[in-house]
């Protein structure tokens, strides 16, 4: 999966899913993407929050070369429209602690603080899945073939894919002929109390931690493991 900014359950429901979770960093980035920006609640509507950046390869800029726009961007105005939305809640404590720190006008690449905050979070939900950037990787190709080469250098047994990948999956032979199973992740978006208001759902994994607390969120991510898996 990409680095996504402030990601939302499901994506963590992934991580707890596998035993090897790659973060595909060396992709073309997409402006105005999930690795960018995300949603969470303010006086009841749903709201972006949004990281402007600088493709500093206009658009063959590759995830892990996006740089935060310093000119238009400031943690500390971040910061204050997420209290704005969160601060009186129950879990704002632990965003406040734990989070924040790693959104600084300071850290030059966008795909750093999104990875600086997936570790965090997947750390103190006690999920013990390994972290590897596919730039790291020797593999190379695009879409399928990419996902493909990646899991045979990892020597990957079973491929772990969310819903969204299987239009372009599911006619794709390769794991069938490479012997690796793919699967397809089930992670139907669970209802937690968001205050008295109709549920808004899909919103970044912070609103659940506000409004719940961190302990709550973790039963509502991680399933039964299952060995020998890759995300």
């Amino acid at each position: 999966m990409q680095p996504t900014f402030l990601p939302w359950l499901g994506y963590f429901n992934l991580i707890s899913s596998v035993d090897l979770f790659v973060i595909l960093d060396s992709v073309q980035f997409e402006s105005r993407s999930w690795q960018q920006r995300n949603k969470i609640v303010i006086n009841g509507i749903s709201k972006w929050i949004t990281i402007p950046v600088t493709l500093p390869y206009g658009v063959l800029t590759k995830i892990n070369q996006v740089e935060v726009n310093k000119e238009h961007f400031s943690a500390k105005k971040l910061k204050s429209t997420i209290f704005h939305a969160y601060g009186k809640n129950k879990g704002y404590s632990y965003i406040e602690s734990e989070i924040f720190p790693l959104i600084t006008d300071e850290e030059k690449l966008l795909s750093n603080i999104n990875l600086f905050i997936i570790k965090k979070i997947t750390q103190d939900l006690k999920i013990s899945t390994k972290f590897l950037k596919s730039s790291e990787l020797q593999a190379s190709g695009s879409k399928a073939d990419l996902i493909l080469n990646i899991c045979k250098e990892v020597k990957s047994k079973v491929y772990v894919s969310p819903r969204g990948s299987e239009a372009y999956l599911h006619n794709f032979q390769g794991f069938e002929q490479s012997k690796i199973e793919l699967q397809y992740q089930d992670y139907e978006h669970p209802v937690y109390f968001q205050g008295n208001r109709d549920f808004i759902s899909h919103l970044s994994i912070i609103d659940a931690i506000a409004n719940i607390g961190l302990e709550l969120v973790a039963n509502l991510i991680i399933p039964e493991k299952t060995n020998d898996l890759i995300s």
